[in-house]
């Protein structure tokens, strides 16, 4: 950095010109690189895609016509199975026939439900090769050498089973079902297969049964090392992510393709919809990977076409690119810096004439002028450096003509600085007694807005208590008036008690009198009896004089006897009974009169309790009205008293505003006091300082 400060201005300018240049020049080389290289890779993306979508549609053009020649079997075995056109045989043949148009195919099948062909399901039991013990229409034919052979359908019976989801998917979901690669038996031999099972709908749309198609890895593998998109390799990979075929790791087939932590996240993603990904093979290449899914029309399966392509092959333009472009930026650089060169000297010859010219300024000397030949910056600076010294000229003759006038006008200055001082202090010390007064005046102010504020308190407090005892009052004179209704109440009911009291006492003394008149009526009954029995009497002993011709009366005059004697006994226990009712009427009576009294002294107590609780009700009216007068009137003495505290605060505020604006006055006063000090002092020191400037004046040169 030190070399750099002590170089000539030409050295800098053609460095930092040139350091710009090259930065300016890395910059755009280095941004048209990034753009050059994502260019490419997005042109390698595209043809990878293209290249991609290119092997796609040769395997989903396979499976589409796979699919179409499936549902056409179907529905010629379903037509068949209507309409009785062929036997089970023939439907056999005819699957024959369609494994030998279809090279690729490993099996073809069929499988419906019980008794849906034709309803012979009993009658085949065990009939022919395709046929097993349940009778079901079940062929399977399947490739061995150059030979088909025909066997009954396997795995279907389980639906809880792995194996059997290629009959009992379609049949639950009636879509065309693409299974994972699987390993099953056939002819003896495990082998991977994929299957492809389309339902047999009838016309109501009731699933009746599958046609379906087998095919090796082996097949799918062979298509797959056809395809070397832009030099890369294909793979097929199941919905499940695992390999169905790989055209260049054979070895990778039926293993998962999320088999490291970098190819999991690529694969989540891949389920998430992102087809396209930057990624290091086995081997430690970059590649990149195009996921191209393939689908199979009315099914809900997919599978995806892999494209991976080797990023240096992608790139191969980009770096021939890349080497053409960093030659021909360097050879721009020399030339740029050439021509820096050459303008740099130009302007800079200019400028060492304006240092000359300023090194003898620096000495005084004013009389010099520089030649403008330039129109340009330089040339225009020249011409202003030029006016510059003339009117330095003119203004350093200017200064040493008014110098001494200066000198004199500092002398009046300091003189006026002196009074202006005196008057400042004596303004100051007024101003300290208008502000002490002022903060007095605050003090006294915030004493009385402090008492103020305990007497709102306190009046507040009254106010309270004056509302909370209006509520009482009003909460006491409620219920006092629910008393005198209740008292009424009382009164009302008392009276009915004493009238029904009276009444009572009415029907004993009617009832004394009825026993009264019951016990003369069993008295007579009681004479008539003893008059009865003596005249019985006599009639017996009259009959006994008669003899023989009276004993029948003396017979009847001893029942009349005997009846009297009754009579006269039920005669006395009523009189009995009578005397027994007329006392405890009596005592009845007695307590009836008793209840009367007592109820008139109740019925005069609630009604003397009736007119106390109203005088009570009109002395709580008057309290009432008394409570509410004086809650109003602590409202309005604490509202007064608010704005009282108000005024109050507002006067301490103008006090506290007045000593504060006094006691700026006062230090203003003191700062003029000071600066007047200040501006005397700089009076003097001006004075001294135009001797000093006449003294230089005389060294300039004009």
């Amino acid at each position: 950095m030190r070399w750099f400060t002590n170089r000539s201005v030409k050295t800098k300018l053609v460095t930092s010109i040139c350091i710009a240049l090259v930065l300016a020049f890395g910059a755009l080389l280095y941004s048209n690189i990034i753009q050059l290289h994502s260019l490419t890779l997005e042109k390698g993306e595209l043809n990878t895609m293209l290249s991609a979508d290119d092997a796609s549609d040769v395997f989903q053009d396979k499976l589409t016509r796979l699919e179409a020649s499936l549902k056409t079997m179907g529905q010629v075995l379903l037509d068949a199975s209507n309409n009785g056109t062929f036997s089970r045989a023939e439907g056999v043949r005819l699957l024959e026939e369609e494994l030998k148009r279809q090279p690729d195919l490993l099996a073809i099948y069929t499988l419906w439900e019980p008794n849906a062909f034709d309803g012979q399901d009993t009658a085949n039991k065990n009939k022919e090769l395709y046929d097993d013990n349940s009778g079901r229409y079940l062929p399977y034919l399947v490739r061995e050498g150059n030979n088909i052979l025909v066997e009954p359908l396997e795995y279907y019976s389980d639906p809880n089973s792995e194996d059997s989801q290629y009959y009992y998917l379609p049949k639950s979901t009636k879509r065309t079902y693409w299974s994972e690669p699987m390993e099953y038996k056939v002819n003896g031999k495990d082998i991977f297969l994929n299957s492809v099972t389309v339902p047999v709908l009838d016309k109501k749309g009731n699933f009746v049964a599958i046609v379906g198609a087998d095919f090796s890895l082996d097949f799918l593998q062979k298509m797959t090392e056809t395809l070397k998109p832009l030099g890369g390799y294909a793979s097929i990979i199941s919905e499940k992510g695992v390999f169905v075929s790989n055209g260049r790791y054979p070895d990778e087939i039926n293993t998962q393709f999320a088999n490291r932590p970098d190819k999991v996240e690529i694969w989540n993603k891949v389920l998430q919809g992102d087809y396209r990904h930057y990624a290091i093979d086995r081997n430690g290449a970059k590649v990149i990977r195009i996921f191209t899914p393939i689908t199979i029309q009315g099914s809900d399966n997919r599978m995806y076409m892999q494209t991976t392509i080797n990023e240096a092959v992608v790139l191969e333009e980009f770096n021939r690119s890349l080497v053409t472009t960093i030659v021909t930026a360097v050879v721009l650089l020399v030339i740029l810096g050439l021509l820096v060169y050459v303008f740099v000297h130009l302007i800079v010859k200019q400028i060492a004439k304006v240092n000359q010219l300023s090194v003898r300024l620096a000495q005084g000397d004013f009389t010099g002028k520089l030649e403008v030949r330039n129109r340009d910056e330089i040339g225009s600076m020249t011409a202003r450096l030029n006016e510059m010294m003339e009117k330095l000229r003119m203004t350093i003759k200017t200064v040493s003509d008014h110098s001494l006038s200066i000198g004199a006008t500092s002398e009046q200055l300091t003189a006026s600085a002196e009074q202006t001082g005196k008057a400042a202090e004596l303004i100051a010390a007024s101003i300290q007694e208008v502000a002490a007064g002022a903060e007095s005046q605050r003090n006294d102010a915030s004493e009385t807005a402090r008492t103020m504020n305990e007497l709102a308190a306190g009046i507040d407090k009254i106010a309270t208590s004056a509302s909370e005892l209006a509520d009482s009052s009003q909460v006491v004179e409620k219920q006092t008036r629910d008393g005198n209704e209740f008292i009424q109440a009382s009164v009302r009911q008392m009276a009915i008690v004493s009238d029904s009291v009276e009444e009572s006492s009415r029907k004993i003394r009617q009832l004394n009198d009825k026993s009264e008149a019951i016990s003369r009526f069993v008295g007579i009954i009681s004479g008539i009896s003893s008059q009865t029995n003596i005249l019985a009497l006599n009639a017996a002993i009259e009959a006994s004089r008669v003899g023989e011709h009276g004993r029948g009366f003396a017979v009847v005059a001893e029942e009349v006897r005997k009846l009297a004697e009754q009579s006269n006994q039920a005669a006395r226990q009523i009189s009995e009974l009578i005397q027994e009712i007329l006392v405890e009427i009596s005592a009845a009576s007695l307590a009836m009169g008793q209840g009367a009294l007592e109820t008139e002294r109740g019925v005069e107590a609630v009604e003397n309790s009736g007119r106390i609780f109203a005088s009570i009700l009109e002395e709580m009216a008057g309290v009432n009205t008394q409570v509410s007068e004086l809650s109003a009137a602590s409202e309005q003495m604490s509202a007064s008293v608010e704005e009282v505290t108000a005024s109050v605060a507002q006067m301490e505020h103008i006090a506290e505003k007045s000593a504060t604006n006094a006691q700026h006055v006062a230090a203003a006063s003191e700062e003029q006091l000071a600066t007047m000090e200040e501006v005397s002092a700089a009076a003097s020191q001006l004075s001294n300082m135009v001797e000093e400037l006449v003294a230089l004046m005389s060294k300039f040169k004009t």
